[in-house]
C-alpha cells in the first residue's frame, strides 16, 4: 500500500491561508499601503507638486482671517466661502486655503472650488476644483485620497475598502503564525537577512523581516482604517459603554441682523479664549442654526487640526460648546484618537515617519512574496519530475519507496530552509 500523504498541520493552514490571501488580493494590500504612505504628508506633498497654488515668497506680517474674507467677496461677489484654513504654523511658505460655494443661490448642484490667497498681500494665487478627481498635477492628491479611501467607487468603494482592511489583518496574523520560530535558533535569524545567500533567500528574509518589524504597525493600521471607514456603526458600539455626543446644533436666538457681530470680533473673542492655540481650520455657517466652528491646535496636540473644538453662535458670539480634552468623555476621545493613530500623528513626527515606511513596506513583501512563491513552487515541480523519473528507473517497489522517502525528506529540508 503506498504511504497516505501527509496531512496539512495547523501551521500549514496559517501558510495557507496567508499564501492565497497575499496571491488574490497582495496588489491591493500593496497600492494601499502605497496610497496611505503618501497621504501621511499629503499637504507637504501637494504643496511640492503645486508650488504655484500653495507656496509664496512674499515677506511681511500675515493678514488676519476676515481680511481673506473680504478678497474672496472681491474675487467672487456670489460665492460663499464654507471653509477657511490659514497657513499651517511653522510653515512661513503656507497660504490661505479657502473652500468655496461658487453659487449658493442654487439649491442643489452648486461646484466648490478651492481657493488660494497669498496670506502675506491678499494676492489669488489660484483656484481648483474642490470635488474633480483626475490625473492632472492640481487633483494628483485628491485623487490619490479618494483611492485610499474608497477607490474611486464612493460608499460601495468604502465597503470593499473596509473589507479589505479586516483581510489584511488576517493575512498579518497568518503571516505572524508561520513565522513564529519553533526553536531558540530560529529567533536569531527572524529579523535577519542573508546578503550572501541567493537571491530567493534574501528576498524571503526580507518578506519576513518587513513583517515581523512592522506587524504592530500594520495592525494598528488596518484596525483604525477599517474603524473609519465603519465609523458611525464604531460610534454606535463605543457609546453603548461610554456617550458619543453628535455634533451639537445650534439654539436659535432672536437677534436682529444689524446687531451681530462681524467675523473678525468672532474670530477676535476665540483667540481671547484660547491664547495658547492656533487657528487651523473655521467653518462658516451658511445659515443661523449652524453657527461658526472653530478648530485650534496648541503644541502636543495629536490631531493634524488639534484636540480642541469650538462652536459659536453666529448671532451673539457667545462660545455656545467646546469639546478638547478638558470634557470629552472617554467614548469621544477612542473616535477623536482613530485618525491621529491611523496617520501616526499620535506619536508625533516619528510616528508619522514609522507610518510612512510602513506603507512603503506593504508595496515591498507583496513583490518579495510572490518571488518566492514562484520560486519554490518551480522547486516543488522539478522535485515531482525528478521523483518520477527514479520511480521509472527502480527495479523493485521496496526500492522505489525508499528513495521516494529520501526525495521527500530532501523537499522538505530544502522547503526548511525558508522557515
Amino acid at each position: 500500500m503506498p504511504a497516505s500523504p501527509p496531512q496539512p498541520t495547523s501551521r500549514g493552514y496559517w501558510l495557507n491561508l496567508h499564501r492565497w490571501l497575499g496571491l488574490f488580493i497582495g496588489a491591493w494590500f500593496a497600492l494601499v499601503g502605497f496610497s496611505g504612505s503618501l497621504l501621511v504628508y499629503e499637504d507637504e506633498i501637494d504643496a511640492f507638486i503645486n508650488p504655484r497654488l500653495l507656496t509664496h515668497a512674499s515677506v511681511g506680517a500675515h493678514l488676519p482671517p476676515h481680511a481673506i474674507l473680504v478678497r474672496i467677496a472681491d474675487e467672487f461677489p456670489l460665492a460663499h466661502a464654507e471653509r477657511l484654513r490659514p497657513p499651517r504654523h511653522g510653515n512661513p511658505d503656507d497660504v490661505y486655503r479657502v473652500l468655496i460655494k461658487v453659487a449658493p443661490h442654487l439649491r442643489t448642484g452648486s461646484p466648490r472650488a478651492e481657493a488660494m490667497f497669498n496670506p502675506v498681500n491678499g494676492e489669488l494665487l489660484g483656484t481648483r476644483e474642490a470635488e474633480t478627481i483626475g490625473i492632472t498635477r492640481p487633483y494628483w492628491m485628491r485623487t490619490l485620497y479618494e483611492f485610499h479611501r474608497n477607490v474611486l467607487l464612493g460608499n460601495f468603494g468604502s465597503n470593499i475598502v473596509g473589507l479589505a482592511g479586516l483581510l489584511l489583518m488576517l493575512s498579518a496574523i497568518s503571516g505572524a503564525f508561520v513565522a513564529w520560530p519553533r526553536n531558540r535558533s530560529g529567533w536569531r535569524r527572524l529579523i535577519g537577512v542573508k546578503l550572501r545567500a541567493g537571491l530567493t533567500r534574501v528576498l524571503f528574509d526580507v518578506h519576513r523581516s518587513s513583517g515581523v518589524v512592522l506587524i504592530a504597525l500594520l495592525m494598528l493600521a488596518t484596525v483604525t482604517g477599517s474603524t473609519l471607514v465603519y465609523v458611525n456603526y464604531a460610534r454606535d458600539i463605543v457609546g453603548v459603554f461610554s456617550e458619543v455626543a453628535p455634533f451639537p446644533v445650534i439654539p436659535w436666538r432672536e437677534t436682529p441682523l444689524e446687531n451681530w457681530p462681524s467675523f473678525e470680533r468672532i474670530t477676535t473673542r476665540v483667540r481671547d479664549e484660547f491664547p495658547q492655540h492656533a487657528l487651523t481650520e473655521i467653518h462658516i455657517p451658511s445659515k443661523p442654526t449652524a453657527g461658526y466652528l472653530f478648530y485650534l491646535k496648541r503644541a502636543g496636540d495629536v490631531h493634524r487640526l488639534g484636540d480642541t473644538i469650538v462652536w459659536v453662535h453666529p448671532g451673539s458670539g457667545d462660545i455656545l460648546f467646546e469639546r478638547s480634552s478638558r470634557n470629552r468623555t472617554a467614548g469621544e476621545s477612542v473616535m477623536h484618537w482613530l485618525y491621529p493613530l491611523h496617520s501616526g500623528s499620535a506619536f508625533g513626527e516619528a510616528g508619522k515617519i514609522a507610518m510612512f515606511m510602513t506603507g512603503f513596506a506593504m508595496l515591498l513583501m507583496f513583490p518579495t512574496g510572490v518571488w518566492v512563491w514562484l520560486r519554490k513552487k518551480r522547486a516543488a515541480a522539478f522535485e515531482a519530475t525528478r521523483r518520477i523519473r527514479l520511480r521509472s528507473k527502480l527495479p523493485t517497489q521496496p526500492r522505489t519507496r525508499s528513495l521516494s522517502q529520501n526525495s521527500a525528506e530532501a523537499l522538505e529540508s530544502r522547503n526548511g530552509a525558508f522557515e
